[in-house]
C-alpha cells in the first residue's frame, strides 16, 4: 500500500476515534410498535461452556440458570478439540449433556466445523494443530489435512446429533469468511460450500451462516462497505439464513493507547437495514446472530473483576435490542449470558441478569437472580 493510501487510512482512523469520542452516547430506544410488523420476536443467546470456564463458574450451573430464562433459541457449539481429543475417538458427553438440558419450548442452533463461538475462534484438536503450518492471515482451508479432518468431524457430529428434534438449525462454521483468531486465519467460500453440501447430504434442516458487521465509520466507506455487501451475497448464496454479528462498543488498541469506543446507532443501523434488504431480495431470512450484551475490552475477553465495566451496561443492550426489533429483525441472539451469570453468582450483582430478563418468557427467575455458583 502506497504512502497516500496509508495516509487516507490513518486519517479515517483518526476521524473514527474523534467520532467515537464525540458521539459515545446511549442508544435511543426505539418503540417495538414502530417496526410496523406483528411478527413475533424470537430472543435467545449463545451459550459457551468454554466461556463459563474462562469466567471460573460452573458451566452446568450457568447453563441451567440460562435455561430457566426459557429462551426461544439457544446457540451451542460443537467444540472439536473436546469432542475428538484423539484422532477418530469421539466424546460427545458435554455436548449431549447440554442438549439434554434444553427445555422443550426452546430450539437449538448447533454450530459445526473448525470454528465455533468464543475465543480463540478455531478449535482444532492438539493432534491436528501441531501439524498445521498455515501463516498468519492465511487460508487454513487450503491445508489438505485440515480439510479432510474437518469434513470427517462435521459428518460425525451431524450423524450423532441429527436424531434430536430440538435442533432446528445447523450453523456451518462461525463467521467463516472473516479472518479471526490469534493467527487471523480465514476459510474460503469454496470449502465452506463443500462443508454445507456435506451437512445438506446428511440432514434437511436449514443452514445459518454468520458474518461480523463493522459498526465503526469505516464500514460506511468504500471499499469497506462494498466488502461487507459482497460477503453477505456470498453467504446468502450458500445458506438459508444470514446471521449478522453486531457490536456497537468496540475496543481499539494502538500502544500505549487503549480505548473502548461506543459507536452511535446512526452509524451502523443503516448498514444492517441494507443487509436485511439484500437478504429479502434473495428470499432469505436475516437474524442478529450476535447482539453485544457484555463488555468488550482491549486485550481481554471480558472483565472478570468485581467492579462493573463502564464500557457496557444493560440499558445500552436493551436499547440496542429494541432498536433491532423495531428494524424488523425477528430473531435476536444475545452475546454474554455467561457474563450475566458470573456477575450475579460471584458478585451478587443482578443488574445484567435483571436487565435482560424482560426479553425472555421467564417464569422461574423473576427475582432477577439466577442463584449462586
Amino acid at each position: 500500500m502506497g504512502r497516500r493510501a496509508w495516509t487516507a487510512v490513518s486519517l479515517v482512523a483518526v476521524v473514527s476515534i474523534v467520532l467515537g469520542s464525540m458521539f459515545a452516547m446511549p442508544l435511543v430506544p426505539a418503540s417495538r410498535a414502530s417496526s410496523g410488523s406483528s411478527a413475533p420476536v424470537n430472543v435467545g443467546f449463545t451459550f459457551s461452556e468454554r466461556q463459563a470456564g474462562y469466567l471460573d463458574v460452573s458451566w452446568q450451573k450457568a447453563f441451567e440458570a440460562a435455561m430457566d430464562l426459557s429462551p426461544d433459541l439457544v446457540r451451542l457449539g460443537a467444540y472439536w478439540d473436546r469432542i475428538e481429543p484423539t484422532p477418530g475417538k469421539y466424546d460427545f458427553s458435554d455436548l449431549d449433556w447440554l442438549l439434554d438440558h434444553v427445555p422443550a419450548q426452546s430450539s437449538v442452533l448447533l454450530t459445526v466445523g473448525m470454528k465455533a463461538p468464543r475465543w480463540p475462534e478455531y478449535f482444532l484438536p492438539g493432534w491436528l494443530r501441531k501439524s498445521v503450518n498455515v501463516p498468519a492471515g492465511g487460508n487454513i482451508s487450503q491445508d489438505a489435512t485440515v480439510r479432510s479432518a474437518t469434513l470427517r468431524f462435521i459428518s460425525q457430529v451431524v450423524q450423532h446429533e441429527r436424531a434430536r428434534t430440538n435442533i432446528k438449525y445447523w450453523q456451518v462454521e462461525n463467521e467463516p469468511l472473516d479472518p479471526s483468531g490469534p493467527r487471523h486465519w480465514r476459510i474460503d467460500s469454496g470449502f465452506l460450500s463443500e462443508e454445507i453440501g456435506l451437512v445438506r447430504s446428511l440432514d434437511s434442516r436449514p443452514i445459518v451462516e454468520s458474518m461480523f458487521v463493522d459498526t465503526s465509520p469505516l464500514g460506511a466507506l468504500p471499499p469497506w462497505h462494498g466488502q461487507i455487501e459482497d460477503e453477505a451475497r456470498e453467504l446468502l448464496g450458500l445458506a438459508d439464513v444470514l446471521g449478522l454479528d453486531v457490536y456497537p462498543i468496540r475496543p481499539m488498541s494502538a500502544k500505549p493507547i487503549q480505548l473502548a469506543l461506543k459507536w452511535p446507532v446512526w452509524l451502523w443501523e443503516p448498514r444492517l437495514r441494507d443487509l436485511r434488504r439484500l437478504a429479502q431480495s434473495a428470499g432469505k431470512q436475516t437474524w442478529i446472530s450476535e447482539a453485544q450484551a457484555e463488555p468488550w475490552l482491549p486485550a481481554r475477553l471480558v472483565t472478570t473483576g468485581s467492579s462493573p465495566s463502564r464500557n457496557a451496561a444493560p440499558n445500552l443492550t436493551a436499547s440496542t435490542v429494541e432498536r433491532l426489533q423495531a428494524d424488523g429483525f425477528h430473531t435476536i441472539l444475545l452475546w454474554g449470558v455467561e457474563y450475566w451469570y458470573m456477575r450475579s453468582a460471584r458478585y451478587e450483582d443482578p443488574n445484567w441478569w435483571s436487565g435482560m430478563l424482560p426479553f425472555f418468557r421467564d417464569s422461574r427467575s423473576q427475582s432477577g437472580s439466577p442463584g449462586s455458583a
